[in-house]
């Protein structure tokens, strides 16, 4: 079904969130759970230099928003006394700090009493009738009604004071992100890179079971630590060559039944599953000295993983290597073919550079693959035998 919604990516969001900011607007976030909306604010809050006030409005009562009754003695009235996390007019700017953004997390899920008392919020820029700091802005965010989570649908009298946008999940803004967290797993983000439909692939609440999870970036996030665990507690395994022969390197083992069990919980059993068996698959890769010696008889990787890892490898000892080298691991690619074969040209170009020797050899790699130099593609089997902004 269309929507009239505006469905913007995290990267697009950002820029939404910014520049509503700059015109000191109230942009409001809308989307599934676990995509990642909070994760843009604070990369918003970050880049500004402002002070986060995290406000998790389903966990509020309405005093939380409108402060404590007091009695002021020289009025002989009754004032409210706002809470220390709403920045007011006089206080002092955080030091180091350009000022705050408060973050209305949540909002959907607030009770009826706490969304009445973030409408001066929102509205007015008031707590307890006192003017939120100038220098303070406010940005909202919540999941949608028809999303399995305790959310409304908000009034129109606080929509049409807010901007409203829809987030929806990219994965090329997901990769960017993951390629410069410092805690990501190498083997997660190559996973998803080569099947980017599973980053984000949910069900309806009615066709899972209870505690049922699926796949979600707040999924595989969790899934980065429960590898780099993985990567540093597992038993170190010795590979073998072709013949089963010890080769002295060594790495980590497949993954454990408890980590399996781990990834599970976070992103549904058969996200897991096709995980594991990719992984495993990997470990186990040929060497390119092996596929030097024999280029018709060395394996080929079962899994997508598998090959599009073996690639990288193989493009790597392909430029360091002798013409009679080359020649075997050209022949290999062309075993695998397709896609694999554009992506080793790939890689190639990538890593040269403009002279006529790297032009030539290009153009030869190109042919040798049966790549068409003009569509830059290949056939699906192979020619000889048979693939900022950050948030």
């Amino acid at each position: 079904m269309s929507t009239q919604i505006m469905q913007l990516s995290p990267s697009e969001v950002y820029e939404f969130i910014t520049t509503a900011l700059v015109c000191r607007q109230v942009p409001y976030v809308a989307g599934p759970p676990a995509i990642g909306k909070s994760q843009v604010v604070y990369q918003v809050s970050k880049d500004a230099n402002a002070e986060m006030v995290d406000i998790r409005l389903s966990q509020y009562l309405s005093e939380d928003m409108t402060g404590l009754p007091e009695r002021d003695d020289k009025r002989g009235k009754a004032i409210y006394l706002p809470f220390e996390m709403f920045p007011l007019e006089g206080d002092p700017i955080p030091k180091g700090k350009s000022g705050w953004i408060i973050f209305l997390d949540e909002l959907s899920s607030a009770s009826e009493e706490v969304l009445a008392a973030a409408y001066s919020l929102i509205l007015d820029r008031t707590v307890g009738g006192k003017k939120l700091h100038e220098k303070c802005l406010v940005v909202a965010a919540g999941n949608r009604a028809t999303d399995s989570a305790i959310a409304r649908e908000l009034p129109d009298t606080l929509i049409t004071r807010m901007l409203p946008c829809e987030m929806k999940v990219s994965t090329k803004d997901w990769l960017i992100w993951a390629k410069e967290f410092k805690d990501a797993n190498e083997h997660v983000v190559a996973f998803i890179d080569k099947n980017p439909n599973m980053l984000y692939a949910p069900t309806k609440a009615s066709d899972r079971e209870e505690l049922e999870t699926y796949a979600q970036p707040r999924g595989w996030e969790k899934t980065f630590a429960h590898m780099n665990f993985h990567e540093r507690k597992s038993s170190q395994v010795e590979r073998t060559d072709q013949a089963g022969m010890p080769t002295g390197d060594f790495s980590a083992g497949p993954i454990s039944e408890v980590v399996f069990n781990l990834m599970s919980a976070a992103i549904g059993s058969m996200a897991a599953r096709a995980f594991r068996d990719e992984y495993d698959e990997s470990i186990q890769l040929p060497y390119p000295w092996e596929v030097a010696q024999a280029p018709s008889s060395t394996r080929i990787p079962p899994t997508n993983v598998g090959k599009s890892k073996m690639i990288h490898e193989l493009s790597d000892f392909f430029l360091k290597s002798d013409e009679q080298s080359r020649d075997s691991v050209l022949s290999y690619v062309n075993r695998i073919g397709g896609e694999y074969s554009q992506l080793f040209l790939k890689k190639i170009r990538d890593s040269l550079g403009s002279t006529q020797s790297d032009v030539t050899l290009i153009d030869r790699t190109g042919k040798r693959l049966s790549i068409d130099p003009l569509l830059d593609t290949a056939p699906e089997q192979g020619g000889f035998g048979s693939d900022q902004t950050t948030f």
